[in-house]
């Protein structure tokens, strides 16, 4: 309630657009210093996507990005997949749609790039975000431990346990036959 005891509520509705990131969106990918100590992965991710090795999606709403969604097309390009990773959503559009608008737009990079199947890692500790992918039809194919490590803008070295289930989608499946009759 605010100070004369009077509180509305109702449900604001922002379009969003998903699009290839650009150099001049990379400070907002830090999310209001959120990622800021990841500066160097979003800066890196994005030489990726120059090369032509990854692509870095972003759901702009009204300027601001809202969910991120990035595709590493190399590091598993031995086994024919593509890596979907940092898939997220700003908290204040989550349960909004942006995941599951990020995801198919992923998917049909994917597809773009002459890849079949997708891959992505989900942190043990995040199980409840296994069912949004289930229902996406991502299925668990295993698991996946290590580490990586960044530095930060401040020059700091940060070593980070992976300890993720892998997730994996054919994005394509054999196309139907026609009946004759």
């Amino acid at each position: 309630m605010d100070g004369d005891g009077m509180r509305f509520e109702g449900i604001a509705r922002v379009p969003v657009s998903i699009r290839r990131a650009r150099a001049e969106d990379l400070p907002a990918l830090e999310w209001h210093g959120l990622y800021t100590p990841m500066r160097e992965v979003i800066q890196s991710a994005f030489r990726a996507q120059e090369r032509g090795d990854g692509v870095m999606l972003l759901a702009d709403a009204n300027g601001f990005p809202a969910g991120q969604a990035w595709i590493d097309f190399a590091r598993k390009a031995h086994l024919g997949l593509a890596t979907l990773w940092a898939v997220r959503v700003f908290p204040a559009f989550q349960r909004g749609g942006v995941g599951t608008l990020l995801m198919h737009a992923a998917e049909r990079t994917v597809l773009a790039g002459g890849v079949t199947t997708a891959e992505l890692g989900v942190d043990r500790d995040n199980a409840g975000v296994l069912r949004f992918y289930g229902a996406l039809g991502y299925a668990r194919v295993g698991t996946e431990r290590g580490t990586f490590s960044y530095r930060t803008p401040e020059g700091r070295t940060v070593d980070v346990a992976v300890d993720q289930w892998l997730l994996r989608k054919r994005l394509i499946t054999e196309r139907p036959r026609l009946a004759v009759r």
